[in-house]
């Protein structure tokens, strides 16, 4: 959560697997759980398919149905998501998912998304 935090901005690459990702969505998670005013702003969400709309799947989100690679990490998160609850979870992430605005404009964007202040991360 702190290097998640210490970004400026958050690229949300969102390919058609991004919506099962468990790790994907703890990021999202972060980012709304610690600044929700800002999280729409922070997290730029740039779908990798002009076909695909991620959005729309996060919408949908529930981390029931996301997993991750390792299973001793998706244990581990599961278990955090289910201290925080899993509703609230799945909540914000969908309320992320509601307020970001597309960015299709991928390629062309890139150079500006990237520019980050002095001293900022980015992730």
């Amino acid at each position: 959560p702190v290097n998640v935090m210490a970004c400026s901005k958050i690229a949300v690459l969102s390919g058609h697997t991004y919506a099962e990702r468990l790790w994907c969505a703890w990021e999202l998670f972060v980012v709304f759980a610690f600044a929700p005013e800002e999280a729409a702003e922070r997290a730029v969400y740039l779908p990798l398919h002009e076909d695909h709309d991620g959005l729309e799947q996060l919408q949908r989100f529930d981390a029931r149905n996301a997993r991750c690679f390792d299973p001793n990490e998706q244990a581990r998160l599961q278990e955090v998501i289910l201290a925080v609850g899993i509703d609230d979870f799945n909540e914000r992430v969908r309320t992320w998912a509601r307020r970001a605005a597309p960015r299709h404009d991928f390629w062309a964007s890139l150079p500006s998304i990237l520019r980050v202040s002095e001293g900022a991360g980015f992730l």
